[in-house]
């Protein structure tokens, strides 16, 4: 499910570098304001996006798993890895 639902918001919402790191910001900055493991791994995740869009593997974001499972069963139920509330307000769909 994960690769599935990260490989359509890809396809959806074409990534560039300049967008992968922004998102990296975004979420360290989160981990600053809030310090816990699920920012901590969120953060993990961004960068292993990060490393995925240079290199084409996800390794790095696996280490992620919280944020793994929790974009995978997002796509499970409502077909975006995003809340449904950032889904709507930042995701294109087909």
């Amino acid at each position: 499910m994960y690769r599935v639902g990260m490989a359509k918001s890809d396809r959806e919402n074409p990534p560039t570098l300049k967008s992968r790191y922004s998102e990296f910001k975004d979420e360290l900055q989160e981990l600053i304001e809030d310090k816990n493991v699920d920012e901590l791994s969120d953060v993990i995740h961004t960068l292993g996006r990060l490393v995925h869009y240079v290199t084409g593997s996800h390794i790095v974001s696996y280490l992620a798993w919280p944020t793994v499972k929790k974009h995978a069963m997002r796509y499970k139920d409502h077909g975006c890895i995003r809340s449904k509330r950032n889904c709507k307000k930042y995701c294109k769909h087909d």
